[in-house]
């Protein structure tokens, strides 16, 4: 398993919001901006240099500016993202889920080709127009021998109405079971 692996598990999960189906507090749609700040990036390939320049891409991305609709916010749940993660992810299958009050926390494992495993897991806060998560990926081979890991705070923070200039992901394609 290499470092890549592990960062393109990590990447879906910059793009939603933590929700669930009980009391949750929805991000409001509306025009986001978010910052992502690597906090730790460890293993084979994790060089200094390639932290420098996955920090310097998610600095370029944070003026950009997301607009939410109202039927994707109405949508987002992180705990379904990170489990359809699927064709990369291999089925990964959550364990804690507390998305439902003013913090979230949320784990998955998700079994990898060869036998690996990765690790992911989200703390942080949230709010209708702020956002604040920790999120973490580590990555194991068949062994249980910890290859490398990735950790990141994501802060993101809605500014108000969508604007003409921002950027209007696609929608979200069913879900396939």
């Amino acid at each position: 398993m290499t470092l890549h692996r592990i960062a393109t598990l990590a990447l879906p999960i910059l793009a939603v919001a933590a929700c669930s189906p009980e009391q949750v507090i929805k991000r409001e749609p509306g025009s986001w901006t978010q910052k992502v700040q690597i906090l730790r990036l460890e293993g084979k390939g994790a060089t200094p240099q390639v932290k420098a320049q996955m920090q310097a891409m998610f600095d370029a991305m944070a003026g950009m500016a997301i607009c939410l609709t109202p039927e994707a916010a109405a949508k987002e749940d992180l705990a379904q993202t990170m489990e359809q993660i699927g064709p990369r992810g291999k089925n990964c299958k959550i364990g804690k889920r507390d998305e439902t009050g003013a913090t979230v926390g949320l784990s998955a494992v998700c079994p990898q080709e060869g036998g690996g495993t990765v690790k992911l897991s989200v703390t942080g806060t949230n709010a209708t127009g702020d956002r604040d998560m920790t999120m973490k990926s580590e990555g194991f081979d068949a062994k249980g021998v910890a290859e490398g890991v990735m950790e990141m705070r994501v802060h993101a923070v809605r500014s108000g109405p969508c604007k003409a200039g921002d950027i209007t992901p696609p929608a979200t394609p069913a879900v396939k079971n």
